[in-house]
């Protein structure tokens, strides 16, 4: 199992889009530092900013995930694959492993540089009045956010491996979060709790008078997020497992 892992952790690190993604963020970075620095940014705003990411990076976290095996199933790897290894159980899970914990520790590292060049910023030509406590908040946030990213990869990865590519995982996720989500907010309000994007914010941000038919905590929405990636991912394996390949 262990050798399958770093095999999947090598073909994740030379996908072609993980390194453009990766390139685009850090870009995005480099231009969101030098606004700082023009604009005499204030070391306090860094939470916020840091919590401005998390939408960006669910996305690319579930695009990510997504493509990690939608790719193999568009270009016909996947039966190469299961010749080399035929239990397919673990080939799933090693390969839906790999997707959560890299794009946990790719968002991690992108906030954190994100972080680094905005404190950079603010120590050269900006502020830290009234920053106390900052860094605290900072590392809380872009924990949150790792987490949410890397659960959004799982649940694109579990699509995409039932739809046998990348482009049902995107139509699904672009379905749940245009159509139903908001279908089931306006006709049925108080099944809100179960929603993806109310867990997902009660999960960042804590409770709030904006989610009043959440009545769980901030961890147990969190919980809520891990355990629907689970059965989700849990569902494709079932599916992988008995399903023809070619």
């Amino acid at each position: 199992m262990s050798r399958l892992v770093r095999v999947e952790f090598r073909r994740f690190a030379a996908r072609r889009l993980v390194r453009v993604t990766t390139l685009l963020a850090l870009g995005g970075i480099a231009f969101g530092t030098f606004l700082a620095f023009t604009n005499h940014y204030t070391l306090s705003s860094t939470p916020d900013v840091i919590l401005g990411t998390a939408f960006p990076l669910v996305v690319i976290g579930w695009l990510v995930g997504a493509s990690f095996i939608g790719a193999e199933w568009h270009a016909g790897t996947i039966t190469t694959l299961l010749t080399w290894e035929p239990r397919r159980v673990r080939v799933v899970l090693a390969k839906a492993a790999v997707a959560v914990a890299a794009v946990f520790v790719l968002s991690l590292i992108l906030q954190l540089v994100l972080t680094a060049c905005l404190a950079l910023a603010a120590s050269i030509n900006g502020s830290s009045t009234g920053a106390e406590g900052w860094l605290s908040e900072t590392a809380a946030i872009t924990v949150r956010v790792s987490v949410l990213a890397c659960l959004a990869g799982a649940i694109g990865f579990a699509f995409s491996a039932v739809g046998r590519n990348t482009a049902a995982a995107l139509g699904a996720g672009f379905a749940y979060v245009v159509i139903v989500e908001n279908l089931v907010r306006g006709l049925k309000p108080e099944w809100s709790e179960w929603l993806f994007g109310e867990n997902a914010s009660l999960f960042l941000l804590g409770p709030s008078n904006d989610l009043p038919y959440l009545e769980r905590s901030q961890l147990g929405a969190g919980i809520y997020l891990v355990l629907v990636s689970l059965l989700l991912v849990a569902a494709a394996t079932v599916v992988f497992r008995t399903r023809d390949v070619n």
